[in-house]
């Protein structure tokens, strides 16, 4: 699902103290609130003004700073995305930055000189995607494109064909929302690409794609919705269907969140595909998934039962408003009335309700605030996965397997399954929380991969 900003994000820039000269030049980190580190890079060019650019690794945000002054013992900046700024003396005796953060409360943030040891300790473990780049392939992966002809968009993306006689079983691999591309690439965890891997040493072709937008893949993103991002998947399957190395007749799709919206939506469009694999598929209507996210994610973060409360309701009103309106504009228009009465009564701080509509008043949150996915999980007859992590956070398993079992109850060949301690990338989690899925080594359970490729090959048969 859409993930947004995880708390603090910060950057710091620095300059040449005038009883201590130093050089501002190279890379600084720090930590805000002992919880989020941040790395700074600053440079002088010859001709021109200082330059700062700040990454947040949990995060995978990077950012230039803006409205930077740098005078010989103190620095300033705003960032003006995340309504912060950052001021700062040097310190001679510790050699670092000394200032606060603020981004609607104030933090100490010290920037000390980082070195490459040190730049090298904040880089995330990846013990999976680390074993793939050292251990020699069975399968041979090749850059490809396709076309969506109706959109006229040219995806970009990667098939890995297992050595040895064909043709073979195939999945096309769909993702969840956002800016992801073919490997998967969320939290500093290459999904897609260990999944791939995984599959393909299982016997199982795999294509995986940068979505529109992103990578080597052409359009915007920006206004597409789910239907035109299943478009997108469509044209993956017709050219699986174009090789002589894949099996027609034991062509699938494996989707992950939106992705598993999309996977039973294109088996209900098409008989002839073979199976489908939901990973944290939504069971339930659009607008009550994301109150629920939502609610659970703030609950998370520790805020107050009754604050949890009071943003549940402002959203099940918000997301009605816009979601009971066919055309988005008549959404809007309901919305806009809905945020100035919250801020009139106080239910909202002045002047918030404008970030929150901007937010929501999307096209894809307008679909995705009334998709059904009932009628499409009825439709499907094909063979079908579902699996739920029990600590998935975004599509609460307790809230999403119970419908999906009632909508696939005459469908034979559904198999439905939770996953014990598992959240909602797969991975072995304490509470499931995003804030946990940067800090987690693993990328995906090794009992999901196990589980996702030995029915996969059960099936195909």
């Amino acid at each position: 699902m859409k993930t947004t900003l995880l708390g603090l994000a910060a950057a710091a820039v620095m300059a040449i103290n005038s009883a201590f000269a130093e050089d501002a030049t190279g890379s600084w980190s720090g930590t805000i609130a002992n919880t989020l580190n941040v790395i700074v890079v600053f440079d002088k060019p010859a001709d021109g003004p200082w330059v700062g650019t700040m990454s947040v690794p949990q995060q995978q945000l990077v950012r230039k700073v803006q409205n930077l002054v740098v005078t010989p013992d103190q620095v300033s900046f705003a960032l003006a995305e995340f309504n912060a700024s950052y001021s700062a003396r040097w310190n001679e005796q510790d050699k670092a930055w000394t200032g606060t953060w603020t981004q609607g409360q104030a933090t100490p943030l010290v920037l000390k000189r980082a070195s490459a040891t040190t730049l090298e300790a904040l880089k995330p473990k990846r013990p999976q995607e680390d074993a793939i780049a050292a251990r020699a392939p069975v399968y041979a992966s090749s850059e490809v494109s396709f076309t969506n002809d109706a959109a006229k968009v040219t995806l970009a993306g990667t098939i890995t064909v297992p050595q040895g006689k064909g043709p073979f079983p195939a999945v096309v691999l769909v993702h969840g929302s956002g800016s992801i591309n073919r490997d998967g690439d969320v939290f500093g965890h290459k999904s897609f690409l260990v999944l791939a891997d995984h599959l393909s040493r299982q016997g199982i072709a795999v294509l995986r794609y940068d979505k529109r937008g992103i990578g080597k893949s052409t359009v915007s993103l920006q206004n597409a919705t789910t239907y035109d991002l299943a478009a997108d998947a469509e044209a993956a399957v017709r050219f699986l269907r174009s090789r002589a190395d894949v099996d027609t007749r034991h062509i699938g799709v494996v989707g992950l969140s939106e992705g598993g919206m999309i996977a039973p939506l294109l088996a209900s469009r098409d008989p002839a595909l073979g199976f489908v694999v939901m990973l944290a598929g939504p069971g339930v209507r659009g607008e009550h998934l994301l109150v629920e996210q939502l609610a659970l994610s703030a609950k998370a973060r520790g805020a107050p039962d009754a604050a949890v409360a009071k943003e549940r309701a402002l959203n099940q009103a918000l997301f009605l408003a816009f979601s009971s309106e066919p055309k988005l504009e008549d959404g809007k228009n309901k919305a806009r009335l809905l945020i100035a009465e919250a801020e009139r009564k106080g239910d909202l701080p002045a002047g918030k309700g404008e970030a929150i509509f901007k937010r929501f008043a999307t096209p894809w949150f307008h679909t995705m605030l009334s998709y059904e996915p009932g009628p499409v999980l009825q439709a499907t007859r094909q063979p079908i996965l579902v699996l739920n992590g029990e600590l998935d956070l975004q599509v609460p398993a307790a809230l999403d397997l119970p419908p999906i079992r009632a909508a696939l109850k005459n469908n034979a060949r559904a198999v439905i399954r939770e996953m014990p301690k598992l959240n909602h990338l797969f991975q072995t989690a304490k509470t499931g929380s995003t804030a946990e899925y940067f800090d987690i080594e693993e990328t995906m359970a090794q009992v999901a991969l196990d589980t996702v490729s030995d029915w996969i090959r059960a099936t195909v048969r």
